[in-house]
């Protein structure tokens, strides 16, 4: 079993810088940028499940994912879309990654294709946009951090391009996102007037998920939050997420994260407790 290999002891602690967007034009789209550079790093982490896509820029040593089906070499720029189910990451020697988050419906309006093709999966940026791919290629050729930042923005401006059906669809698929658990989707498309099924494929083409399993993914997040930053007990959790009961709380978590919550806070394995943030 791929888990029995991954290495439990922390080996780095990853520091991570975040810049905000700048542009308005972006901010419905683009969650932020990240810039991540070490060297001599060995990184055997866990990758949990989340709600965002991201858009990687390596600019150093191969990164390997791995799943319980197979190891994955990436491209040197590639798409890390939705995730449902945890998977691992692998990076030793030199690391020098650039990344862009996007909302799960942020992409879209850059590459204008269906993203259930990077549901669950690592794809080429180039296979996706070529356009975008070259552009960003020649982002992060300028020769400071500030820079290559500001040009990959730059890029981001010039590739957007939306119409406002899309905008629309758009602000249907933030507002459910946003909106709380207790209303459910048929209410939500009842007091919208929208079909489930017309909502439903909608929210597949643009996010490559449905809206349950989004919602799920976003329930999970929340757990994680509260199980590494605020301690408090798998009653109060299974109470402020809407869980029926206890028993499937940790069955669901189990089933995203791979390991039962109290297992989840001993052996401290994912990116998400082994991350130090600078923002700017």
């Amino acid at each position: 079993m791929i888990h029995r290999k991954f290495r439990l002891e922390v080996i780095n602690i990853l520091n991570i810088t975040r810049y905000a967007i700048k542009n308005e034009c972006l901010i419905p789209w683009v969650k932020f940028f990240w810039h991540i550079e070490a060297a001599n790093a060995d990184i055997h982490y866990k990758l949990l499940p989340t709600d965002c896509i991201d858009v990687i820029l390596n600019l150093a040593d191969y990164v390997v994912y791995e799943t319980e089906c197979n190891k994955i070499i990436a491209p040197p720029f590639h798409i890390n879309g939705l995730r449902s189910k945890y998977s691992f990451i692998h990076q030793e020697k030199t690391i020098s990654i650039f990344g862009i988050s996007f909302y799960p419906h942020g992409l879209y309006p850059f590459v204008h294709k269906s993203l259930k093709e990077v549901q669950n999966k690592v794809v080429d940026l180039n296979g996706l946009s070529y356009s975008l791919g070259e552009k960003l290629k020649k982002a992060v050729s300028n020769d400071t951090t500030e820079k290559i930042i500001a040009e990959i923005e730059n890029t981001l401006i010039q590739e957007l391009s939306i119409k406002q059906d899309f905008v629309d669809k758009a602000q249907l698929i933030s507002d459910f996102i946003t909106i709380s658990d207790d209303i459910s989707i048929k209410s939500f498309c009842y007091e919208r007037s929208i079909n489930i099924k017309t909502f439903e494929r909608m929210f597949l083409n643009y996010t490559g998920y449905t809206p349950k399993i989004l919602r799920r993914i976003k329930r999970f997040q929340n757990t994680c939050n509260q199980l590494v930053h605020q301690h408090i007990s798998l009653t109060d959790i299974t109470y402020d997420n809407n869980f029926t009961d206890q028993s499937y709380f940790i069955k669901e978590f189990t089933r995203f994260s791979g390991t039962a919550p109290r297992t989840f806070q001993t052996e401290k394995a994912t990116v998400k407790e082994n991350v130090k943030y600078k923002y700017l």
